[in-house]
């Protein structure tokens, strides 16, 4: 009788080897590395191009509440439905569907025109879209790897996507300085096709679930149900709750920061626009160097305190960014900048998803795309604040905010900086480095 080994199991080669010799999660990590990329080309492009339309800071504040807000309105939602549905066919319908937006886009902006109001509504729309792929695909990254393997498949996921930080944002600066946006949203039209194209190719089967409702009115009661049942666990986990509350504090203040980016820029630094891209590139560059740090010398029972400790960082960065007086010393501080981004990012999910079951995983990451898009909201303020008292002002309020909110975690939810390992067998075996036999 023969033995089958299972990939990832002790009698194969374990650690990121084992990760990319799994052609679905290769073809999982490849698809997200695009679409990663035209991510960060897609948000650098909006707040420099809302800034062209626009005529104040404040209203980039606002074109960058509109891409966030679907994500509040309908995270849990999406998240619900990606567990209940076959998330291949939901992410590949995303894809597809942003491809023909951004297409269309191209072509109004090329022969029309388009005016800021204009674009906010696109804005909305495919801000609707990208909620759906966010919790889809990060869900399906724990559903194509061992359990094992799931907290190293979330470090290389962020890891890939630090680096596709790096071109995204240069390209998109680099298109819409010399071209113009209408060449820098076709470029991330033809990549959703990419995308899609290799998101085709995955051999998936969806988690099993229990009896399948018929009928729509079935079929929406127990989506409801689900979305409650995914409120209750969260509640009932502290870890999960803390976590959450670090995420909104990070995104009360991103949001801010990103709007008043082409301000710091263009009037505080007086540089164009391709070197606001450089600022955005060397983000993505410190991340990916603090990535492989973090995957190659810290004990993930400290992920909590790495988690927290990074979003602090990155706080404290913004605060220097809005400050610097000389784009050298801001080139600096965006690299470091890039260390608190990669704690937190690689952190979040990895915390999310190995402290969650695989049925439950599409509503965790559905309500952290939630949370995440309760950030924004500060947009609303920043407009004001902006106005009131200038881009640094604006900027440093919003970092006071964080902050308190970070304070109120450590008070109400300890749970976060405690080390996991030991605390919790499970999650220290599922973080615990493979070593090779």
């Amino acid at each position: 009788m023969s033995l089958r080994v299972e990939p990832g199991s002790g009698r194969r080669r374990q650690g990121v080897g084992a990760l990319v010799t799994n052609p679905d999660f290769r073809r999982v990590w490849a698809a997200g590395a695009v679409t990663g990329m035209v991510r960060w080309l897609d948000m650098l492009v909006l707040t420099l191009y809302a800034r062209d339309l626009a005529e104040a800071a404040g209203f980039v504040a606002l074109a960058f509440l509109i891409r966030m807000l679907p994500r509040l309105l309908f995270g849990m939602f999406v998240g619900a439905l990606a567990d209940r549905f076959n998330r291949k066919k939901i992410w590949i319908a995303s894809l597809l569907i942003l491809s023909v937006m951004y297409f269309a886009l191209t072509v109004f902006v090329m022969l029309v025109g388009i005016d800021f109001w204009l674009l906010l509504g696109f804005v909305f729309i495919a801000g609707t879209v990208w909620s759906v792929e966010f919790p889809t695909r990060r869900a399906m990254i724990a559903d194509v790897v061992p359990p094992h393997q799931v907290g190293r498949a979330v470090g290389l996921d962020w890891s890939t996507d630090s680096i596709v930080r790096i071109p995204g944002p240069l390209i998109g600066a680099g298109l819409l300085q010399e071209l113009g946006a209408e060449w820098a949203y076709l470029f991330t039209a033809c990549a959703f096709i990419v995308s899609a194209a290799i998101a085709t190719t995955l051999s998936y089967r969806a988690p099993l679930r229990g009896g399948r409702a018929e009928g729509f009115g079935e079929v929406a009661r127990e989506t409801w149900r689900d979305i409650r049942d995914g409120f209750s666990y969260i509640r009932g986990n502290e870890l999960l709750v803390g976590t959450l509350g670090v995420t909104l504090a990070f995104n009360l203040l991103y949001p801010a920061y990103a709007a008043a980016l082409p301000d710091i820029g263009q009037e505080l630094l007086g540089v164009d626009k391709l070197r606001i891209g450089v600022l955005e590139a060397l983000v993505g560059a410190g991340s990916f160097f603090s990535a492989l740090v973090i995957a190659g010398w810290s004990s993930w029972g400290q992920s909590g305190r790495i988690y927290y400790a990074g979003t602090a960082w990155f706080i404290l960065c913004v605060s220097g960014m809005v400050l610097s007086p000389w784009y050298p010393l801001s080139m600096l501080i965006s690299f470091c900048m890039g260390f608190g981004f990669s704690a937190f990012a690689i952190m979040q999910t990895a915390l999310l998803v190995t402290r969650t079951p695989a049925e439950m995983r599409g509503r965790v990451m559905g309500f952290l795309s939630m949370v995440i898009g309760m950030g924004p909201v500060t947009g609303l303020q920043v407009f004001f604040m902006f106005e009131w008292f200038g881009i640094q002002g604006g900027v440093i309020s919003v970092v006071i905010e964080a902050l308190a909110l970070m304070l109120l975690v450590i008070i109400f939810w300890p749970v976060v900086i405690r080390r996991l390992v030991g605390s919790d067998p499970k999650v220290a075996a599922t973080f615990a480095p493979q070593r090779s036999r």
